[in-house]
């Protein structure tokens, strides 16, 4: 008999070692807390809010939200990175309640007219008639580990400001809205507010996973893809829709080289939790794919604008140089995702060169922070993982100390049951005297987010489902459960995610001929719709039972999931069965 909850299979996600190899160029047992705020509730901790002097009015909205939660210390943005980070810390010793994160309002810098009175210190002026004008800095750091020609003399970085005892390790969680006036800010902290009231749907449930090609030949990108799905196999929830799109001819997972960008752009613009970015980049656009002769691009700048997300918006997470260059003279292409009035929430991605290992480190405790740990935050979230990694690597998770425990739930922790693999992996692609510890405190600065840092996740109640553990093709049996809430049950049985639907093969070869390329589009939407039989009904709070119909042709390893979508609240579960006929 399979009893299993959202926590049965619930373990990480380890876009680690996707990421580790695929950019070669991120459950406690305790209910969720509500994202409901009540007019009683008391503030339990301080937040330090830097804006420019004149853009008060721009948080009025959702300062009045943030307060029934957190005490809101808004402070002036000062001209240098030094000044700020001074003003950061006096603010943080007369915080009472102590505080937890920083919210960071507008840009680095932005252009204006040299001519306009009052405005803040220059930096470097470009024209006659145009200036530089200092918004809120952020931090420029000389970087410390040298991976090649490409690795940039410096960096920029906002984690510093949450860094309160100088020991180069965050304390705050930090966040920022990259806003050039107050318009723009408005809108921004706005869509935060939104976000936290967006209805539950099959969206809350769904991550997006896009992923480049690592350009090694095709035995090497083959076996990219192979681990990255293995891995996320075994860190995405079972009841999730993982969907997956791969820039590379021979993968099940890529549609019609020419409808790349408009294939997973539409399924994103779908809703989702996350959307994760795994390959190559640069400060405006994401890599190019190739598809016979010709080099075909995965993301350009202008791209943001097709995002119309139409219910969640995902938080991206962007592992890949560059995207998150906050500070270029041009906007970076996570700066034009947010500048979207429906594109992503927020952004997380490197202001410079990232490495493999430093971003699989930080994407799987980020990961671990959100699926194991049900961390209310995104800011914590980030925070914590930074925290982790920045931690010598010989230094185990406390609550993953208990063998036996490990064994008996769900908060096993991938990064720790992997460590071994990823670091011989580390050290066999770098030079003999290269600091891996260095690597990763290295993506504690470089790896920004771009949103903001109280933004809450939104995390479902919990089904205890019943089901045989072993099903017969044609059968139809009896799902059990119980879910802590009424409303529209869904019953899914899919197959696990490392197989596939019958009949779908990757291409040998491409050839780019009509009849192949519209082969790929259909073998991509099958590859990303494992379920094979769906039942609905409508259900109230406490025991329901339905009977599920196993398809005649089904066999092998199958996952059972529910979900109960209620007005303001859903539930799920998730079991794993065998379809096979009896001996």
């Amino acid at each position: 008999m399979v009893r299993s909850g959202l926590h049965s299979r619930a373990r990480t996600i380890c876009i680690a070692i996707g990421a580790t190899l695929g950019s070669l160029t991120g459950v406690s047992a305790q209910q969720p807390t509500s994202n409901r705020i009540t007019a009683e509730t008391s503030p339990h901790a301080s937040v330090i809010v830097v804006r420019p002097s004149r853009w008060q009015s721009a948080l009025e909205r959702w300062t009045e939200y943030r307060s029934r939660e957190y005490r809101i210390i808004e402070i002036d943005s000062q001209s240098t990175a030094e000044q700020q980070v001074q003003a950061i810390r006096k603010a943080a010793k007369g915080c009472n309640p102590p505080a937890v994160a920083i919210l960071l309002c507008g840009d680095v810098t932005r252009e204006v007219d040299a001519s306009e009175p009052g405005r803040n210190n220059a930096a470097f002026p470009r024209k006659a008639t145009r200036r530089l004008e200092v918004l809120t800095p952020c931090i420029v750091l000389d970087t410390t580990v040298r991976l090649g020609p490409t690795t940039t003399p410096s960096l920029c970085t906002d984690a510093g400001f949450g860094d309160l005892d100088g020991d180069g390790c965050p304390d705050l969680a930090v966040g920022r809205l990259p806003a050039k006036t107050p318009a723009e800010l408005e809108r921004m902290l706005e869509r935060s507010i939104l976000y936290e009231s967006v209805a539950p749907g099959p969206w809350n449930d769904t991550v997006h996973v896009t992923a480049g090609v690592g350009g090694f030949g095709v035995l090497a990108d083959a076996a990219i893809e192979t681990v990255t799905r293995r891995f996320l196999t075994e860190g995405v929830p079972d009841h999730f829709r993982l969907q997956m799109t791969y820039a590379s001819c021979t993968s099940t997972y890529c549609p019609s080289p020419l409808k790349l960008r408009d294939s997973y752009i539409e399924r994103i613009n779908g809703g989702g939790l996350f959307w994760v970015y795994i390959g190559h980049g640069s400060v405006t656009h994401l890599d190019y794919m190739q598809a016979g002769n010709a080099w075909l691009p995965i993301g350009e700048a202008d791209d943001a604008g097709r995002f119309r997300i139409r219910s969640r918006p995902p938080i991206a997470i962007m592992l890949a140089c560059y995207t998150g260059a906050y500070d270029a003279n041009v906007d970076s292409f996570s700066e034009r995702l947010l500048a979207q009035e429906s594109g992503p929430v927020a952004v997380i991605a490197g202001s410079r060169v990232t490495m493999p290992y430093g971003l699989s480190q930080l994407a799987s405790e980020m990961i671990n922070g959100c699926f194991r740990d049900r961390i209310p935050t995104l800011g914590a979230i980030v925070l914590q993982a930074k925290q982790k990694i920045w931690i010598d690597d010989e230094v185990t998770d406390p609550q993953s100390s208990d063998t036996e425990s490990q064994q008996n739930s769900s908060r096993i922790d991938i990064r720790q049951r992997y460590r071994r693999i990823v670091t011989d992996m580390a050290t066999a692609l770098n030079p003999g005297n290269h600091d891996l510890l260095a690597e990763r405190r290295e993506h504690v600065r470089l790896m920004n987010l771009l949103g903001d840092p109280l933004l809450k996740l939104p995390y479902p109640d919990i089904i205890e489902i019943e089901a045989a553990e072993t099903l017969e093709p044609g059968s139809t049996v009896p799902i059990r459960g119980t879910t802590p809430i009424g409303g529209r049950l869904i019953v899914e049985l899919a197959l696990v995610r490392d197989r596939l639907p019958e009949g779908v093969v990757p291409l040998s070869n491409y050839d780019g001929s009509p009849a192949q390329l519209e082969q790929m589009q259909t073998t991509y939407d099958t590859a990303n719709d494992l379920r094979v039989a769906r039942f609905e009904q409508v259900v109230a709070p406490g025991e329901f039972e339905m009977q599920v119909a196993v398809p005649d042709d089904l066999k092998g390893r199958c996952v059972i999931s529910a979900y109960v979508y209620g007005d303001d609240r859903w539930a799920v579960g998730s079991g794993r069965v065998a379809v096979r006929k009896p001996k």
